[in-house]
């Protein structure tokens, strides 16, 4: 008979989580003790060190690194049968930094020493684009690197993504990434003399 597997143990993480996130919002992190994350999340300070040993630091990092993990598993790879003003990432990341609008705050609306988390989504996100635009021009040479077009509109959509958060705006995440797309498209097909924003 096997053995079923013990959901507290993401619950109680999700909770500690939680707490934390929005005790920062409200106070910053600095100000925040792990006795004040636990009074939220109305666990003990053993469960919290059970899971968190190193402290209020290592439980961030831990839930940036699932919010990353997260997006990297929600993008496909690119496909050649898809045109390029379709395959580009779209709504992923602005769904994603929807959903995880307030962890998304605490990491590029203020200061908490999280800028390597920041750079790699960056850096993903580039890597990503890269690969749609490298599968979608074949032969082609563009008139600027690859790597410069892709970590601009990276760039652009991480700069993006902050000011919707940030102004607590009623766009949708699919409006978002739609503007994302006129905004960036033109550019696109400019680099790659294509002649056409719908490409």
């Amino acid at each position: 008979m096997s053995k079923r597997p013990d959901r507290r143990g993401p619950r109680t993480r999700r909770l500690l989580r939680d707490a934390l996130i929005s005790l920062i919002l409200e106070k910053g992190y600095d100000a925040v003790t792990v006795q004040d994350i636990t009074d939220r999340a109305n666990l003990g300070r053993a469960t919290f060190y059970l899971h968190f040993k190193n402290g209020k630091d290592q439980l961030l990092m831990n839930s940036l690194r699932e919010m990353f993990d997260d997006l990297k598993a929600r993008i496909a790879p690119p496909s050649p049968d898809v045109p390029l003003g379709d395959m580009m990432i779209r709504t992923v990341p602005f769904q994603h930094a929807f959903e995880y609008r307030d962890l998304y705050r605490v990491t590029l609306l203020s200061q908490q020493g999280t800028a390597a988390i920041v750079n790699g989504i960056r850096e993903y996100l580039a890597g990503s684009m890269r690969e749609r635009i490298d599968v979608a021009i074949g032969e082609r040479q563009p008139l600027v690197p690859l790597d410069v077009l892709a970590n601009y509109l990276a760039g652009a959509m991480i700069s993006l993504i902050s000011w919707w958060l940030k102004q607590d705006s009623n766009y949708t995440a699919e409006q978002m990434a739609e503007m994302f797309r006129q905004l960036s498209m033109p550019t696109i097909s400019t680099v790659l003399g294509t002649g056409s924003s719908s490409t």
